[in-house]
């Protein structure tokens, strides 16, 4: 059911007074925004809780016009906070709300809107968990049971449940299964969904979404059929990947009914890479139920080898009777796999390296070892020690614990030698140095000392206004400044590249 006005309402901790709407607090909310100008209704997309202070002056007619704004993008509920600007809500607020069919909800000062925010971001991370659970026990029966034409509409039946909207199959005959959620849609809104669904039939998509006013039709492609699914909110990612998971599954073998199941966990793990997913315990928990201590291995190539990497570590612990969960991008695969195996899979990855051509390209970072609620901090040592091992010479795999005894400044001078702005800067030393030898000396001198001037006389054994007098003349060669420190650190960098270039 996701998190409602209700829901922030009811929890004492916040102390809110609902001012206006209480028929509907069972509103949804999908996001918290807070805002302080005139119309923030471009920039909402329906069920936000707004919060404002009003520190935004209004007349009567401009209140009214702003809820009237807000109540075109459907807006949840608003939320006022007192104790700023205002120390109660004006009354103009609450009656241009009860107008609108807006709640209004009064925020004390001593509420952090941040606290709210939270509360709404774990309510929904929660709900999300739990359509993952369920549909996740979906696929398990389509998998583990003959798909017989009552199974699979109690499937639907419970998909349509799980997400508030209403399911529509067509089936390759023409026939159509309409399976009403909690809110039925009317005929206008059935014929919206077909015709939608019957152009999906003839595209090359697997999935896609159309928002029709306030209706939002996802549409997927199954085995003999068209799967509709319509309601009046966004679908998250989650949802989107749940829809397409399930069609996938209906009508499928057991053995691919599983295997989907599995590609559900992959695509909601890559979510919660990319952090359009938030890594709560109770989400890593479903997502790696049978990996408790992980590690991560991050892996790219040069060349088009992605995917053989990622068959590579699934046919690896699968042989081996792991698990592991694996993402493969058109760039990089990630790899959740028990931290006991990791001797195993570095040793079977080398020898893939060896007997692959495009996998003599390849580039691997390996985190430590650790429990799996620490998978964001694995996650970042994986890549890290992946970024340093890109550096040097492919094939090459690095741990994380190893990372410290690399010298990434030096693999990084190596590559970089012959970057287009450090061969300029080259190129501008090299002209100097055939003409002013001493002078270039003389600069370097000044580097290495790091812009101690009587150290750097010193070391080339001449004096101080010698050394400064060069310094000068080099300038004006090179067109540089030494007082500025973004040309001292490109001529640093350039002296180094040479000597990289020259071993």
């Amino acid at each position: 059911m996701g998190v409602t006005v209700a829901d922030l309402v009811s929890d004492p901790s916040f102390e809110l007074r609902c001012l206006a709407g209480h028929e509907l607090l069972g509103r949804q909310i999908r996001w918290v925004h807070v805002s302080e100008i005139g119309d923030p209704s471009p920039w909402l997309s329906g069920n936000e809780l707004l919060l404002t202070t009003g520190l935004v002056e209004r007349t009567d007619e401009e209140v009214f016009a702003f809820f009237n704004a807000l109540a075109a993008t459907r807006v949840a509920a608003v939320g006022y906070g007192t104790g700023f600007v205002h120390d109660d809500v004006p009354p103009v607020w609450i009656s241009a709300a009860l107008r609108y069919g807006i709640p209004v909800l009064e925020i004390p000062l001593s509420t952090p809107y941040i606290a709210i925010a939270e509360f709404v971001s774990r309510k929904i991370a929660v709900e999300e968990l739990s359509q993952v659970n369920r549909m996740l026990d979906v696929q398990q029966r389509l998998a583990q049971n003959e798909q017989t034409e009552a199974l699979v509409r109690d499937s639907l039946s419970k998909l349509a449940r799980v997400l508030d909207a209403t399911v529509v199959v067509q089936y390759d005959d023409g026939s159509l299964d309409v399976i009403d959620g909690v809110v039925s849609l009317d005929a206008s809104d059935r014929d919206t969904v077909v015709h939608e669904m019957q152009v999906h039939r003839g595209s090359a998509r697997h999935s896609t979404t159309t928002a029709i006013g306030d209706l939002y039709v996802h549409a997927a492609k199954a085995d003999g059929a068209t799967l509709g699914v319509a309601k009046r909110s966004r679908y998250s990612p989650v949802e989107q990947n749940i829809i397409g998971s399930v069609a996938t599954a209906l009508r499928l073998s057991a053995e691919s009914a599983v295997s989907d199941a599995l590609r559900l966990r992959e695509a909601l793990f890559q979510l919660v890479i990319v952090d359009e997913m938030p890594p709560e315990p109770h989400v890593i928990d479903v997502l790696l139920s049978d990996i408790e201590n992980c590690a991560i291995v991050h892996a790219s190539s040069d060349g088009a080898a992605s995917q053989v990497l990622a068959d590579a570590l699934q046919s690896t612990m699968g042989t081996a009777g792991l698990p592991c969960l694996v993402c493969a991008t058109s760039s990089a695969v990630i790899a959740v796999v028990p931290d006991a195996a990791i001797d195993s899979l570095r040793s079977s990855v080398t020898a893939l390296m060896s007997d692959n051509e495009n996998a003599r390209l390849w580039s691997v970072g390996v985190s430590s070892g650790k429990h799996r609620h620490d998978v964001m901090e694995l996650l970042r040592e994986a890549a890290v020690a992946h970024r340093i091992a890109a550096r040097g010479a492919k094939p090459a795999i690095l741990e994380y614990s190893d990372v410290v005894t690399v010298d990434s400044a030096q693999m990084w001078m190596r590559e970089a030698a012959d970057e287009p702005l450090l061969r300029e800067w080259q190129k501008r030393l090299e002209r100097a140095s055939g003409r002013e030898a001493t002078h270039v000396s003389a600069l370097r001198a000044f580097l290495r000392c790091n812009g101690a001037r009587e150290k750097a006389a010193r070391s080339l054994g001449i004096h101080r206004q010698t050394l400064n007098a060069r310094l000068v003349e080099v300038e004006k060669v090179l067109g540089v400044s030494l007082d500025e420190p973004r040309d001292r650190v490109l001529l640093w960098l350039a002296f180094e590249a040479l000597e990289e270039r020259r071993a």
